[in-house]
């Protein structure tokens, strides 16, 4: 809130607000067959189950979007002040430093190729974004005058089997991950990106791509033999 209420009194030179919100936003119950910049968390029932990070999230992004309509409706802020929203999923890749004491998703990362995981890919499917992409679609949502709203930030989600796989052929020596057998495969969740596509114009790196530089960065700081 102490930002949003700098931003009210510098309003005469801060002309656009780009917030980094997360696809833990972009999450409702029961999910739908294809999830687009529309899709809300429910935040009282992320609370409910302990999903603490996904509720503060969601709240946050619903108090950006509405003090952004509010103080515009206020004359606060000017009617031309520009708000987006990226919302990325899983953000993996090269950090700044060279440490190998990893940190955040890239210590889950590690932690899965170390069999960290429990040995058995779930019935689940998740999703990735290279940390270059999300970080070239924040710049592009600063400067493009035409980004405004909510923009989701990934690839494409994949299946754990297929993840696990992919993980098993660029780190051969990991321990295998039980692939899931059962009838009930859950098919991966679906998006409709045409706004992040059409807004940016980043060209984001595939998924392989995004695991492959990502384990590469691990062996390079010598997290990962």
């Amino acid at each position: 809130r102490a930002l949003l209420e700098c931003i009210e009194e510098h309003s005469h030179t801060v002309k656009c607000l780009v917030l980094t919100s997360s696809m833990s936003a972009v999450a409702p119950y029961p999910e739908p067959s294809v999830k687009d910049e529309s899709c809300w968390s429910d935040s009282a029932r992320q609370r409910s189950r302990n999903n603490w990070y996904g509720a503060t999230k969601t709240d946050q992004e619903r108090l950006v979007q509405q003090w952004v309509e509010s103080s515009r409706d206020k004359g606060i802020l000017p009617q031309d002040f520009r708000y987006a929203a990226i919302c990325p999923t899983m953000i993996i890749g090269p950090a700044l430093n060279d440490s190998s004491d990893v940190s955040g998703t890239m210590a889950t990362l590690l932690g899965w190729v170390q069999g960290k995981k429990g040995g058995a890919a779930p019935n689940d499917s998740m999703s990735f974004v290279h940390v270059d992409d999300c970080a070239a679609m924040h710049v592009a949502a600063l400067e493009n005058d035409n980004a405004s709203g909510r923009y989701m930030s990934l690839v494409e989600s994949w299946h754990w089997n297929d993840i696990a796989e992919c993980l098993k052929e660029l780190c051969p020596d990991m321990p295998t991950m039980k692939l899931y057998e059962g009838l009930d495969l859950v098919v991966p969740t679906k998006f409709n990106l045409d706004k992040m596509k059409s807004l940016f114009g980043v060209k984001v790196k595939t998924v392989r791509e995004t695991l492959e530089d990502s384990l590469q960065y691990l062996k390079s700081v010598g997290a990962l033999q």
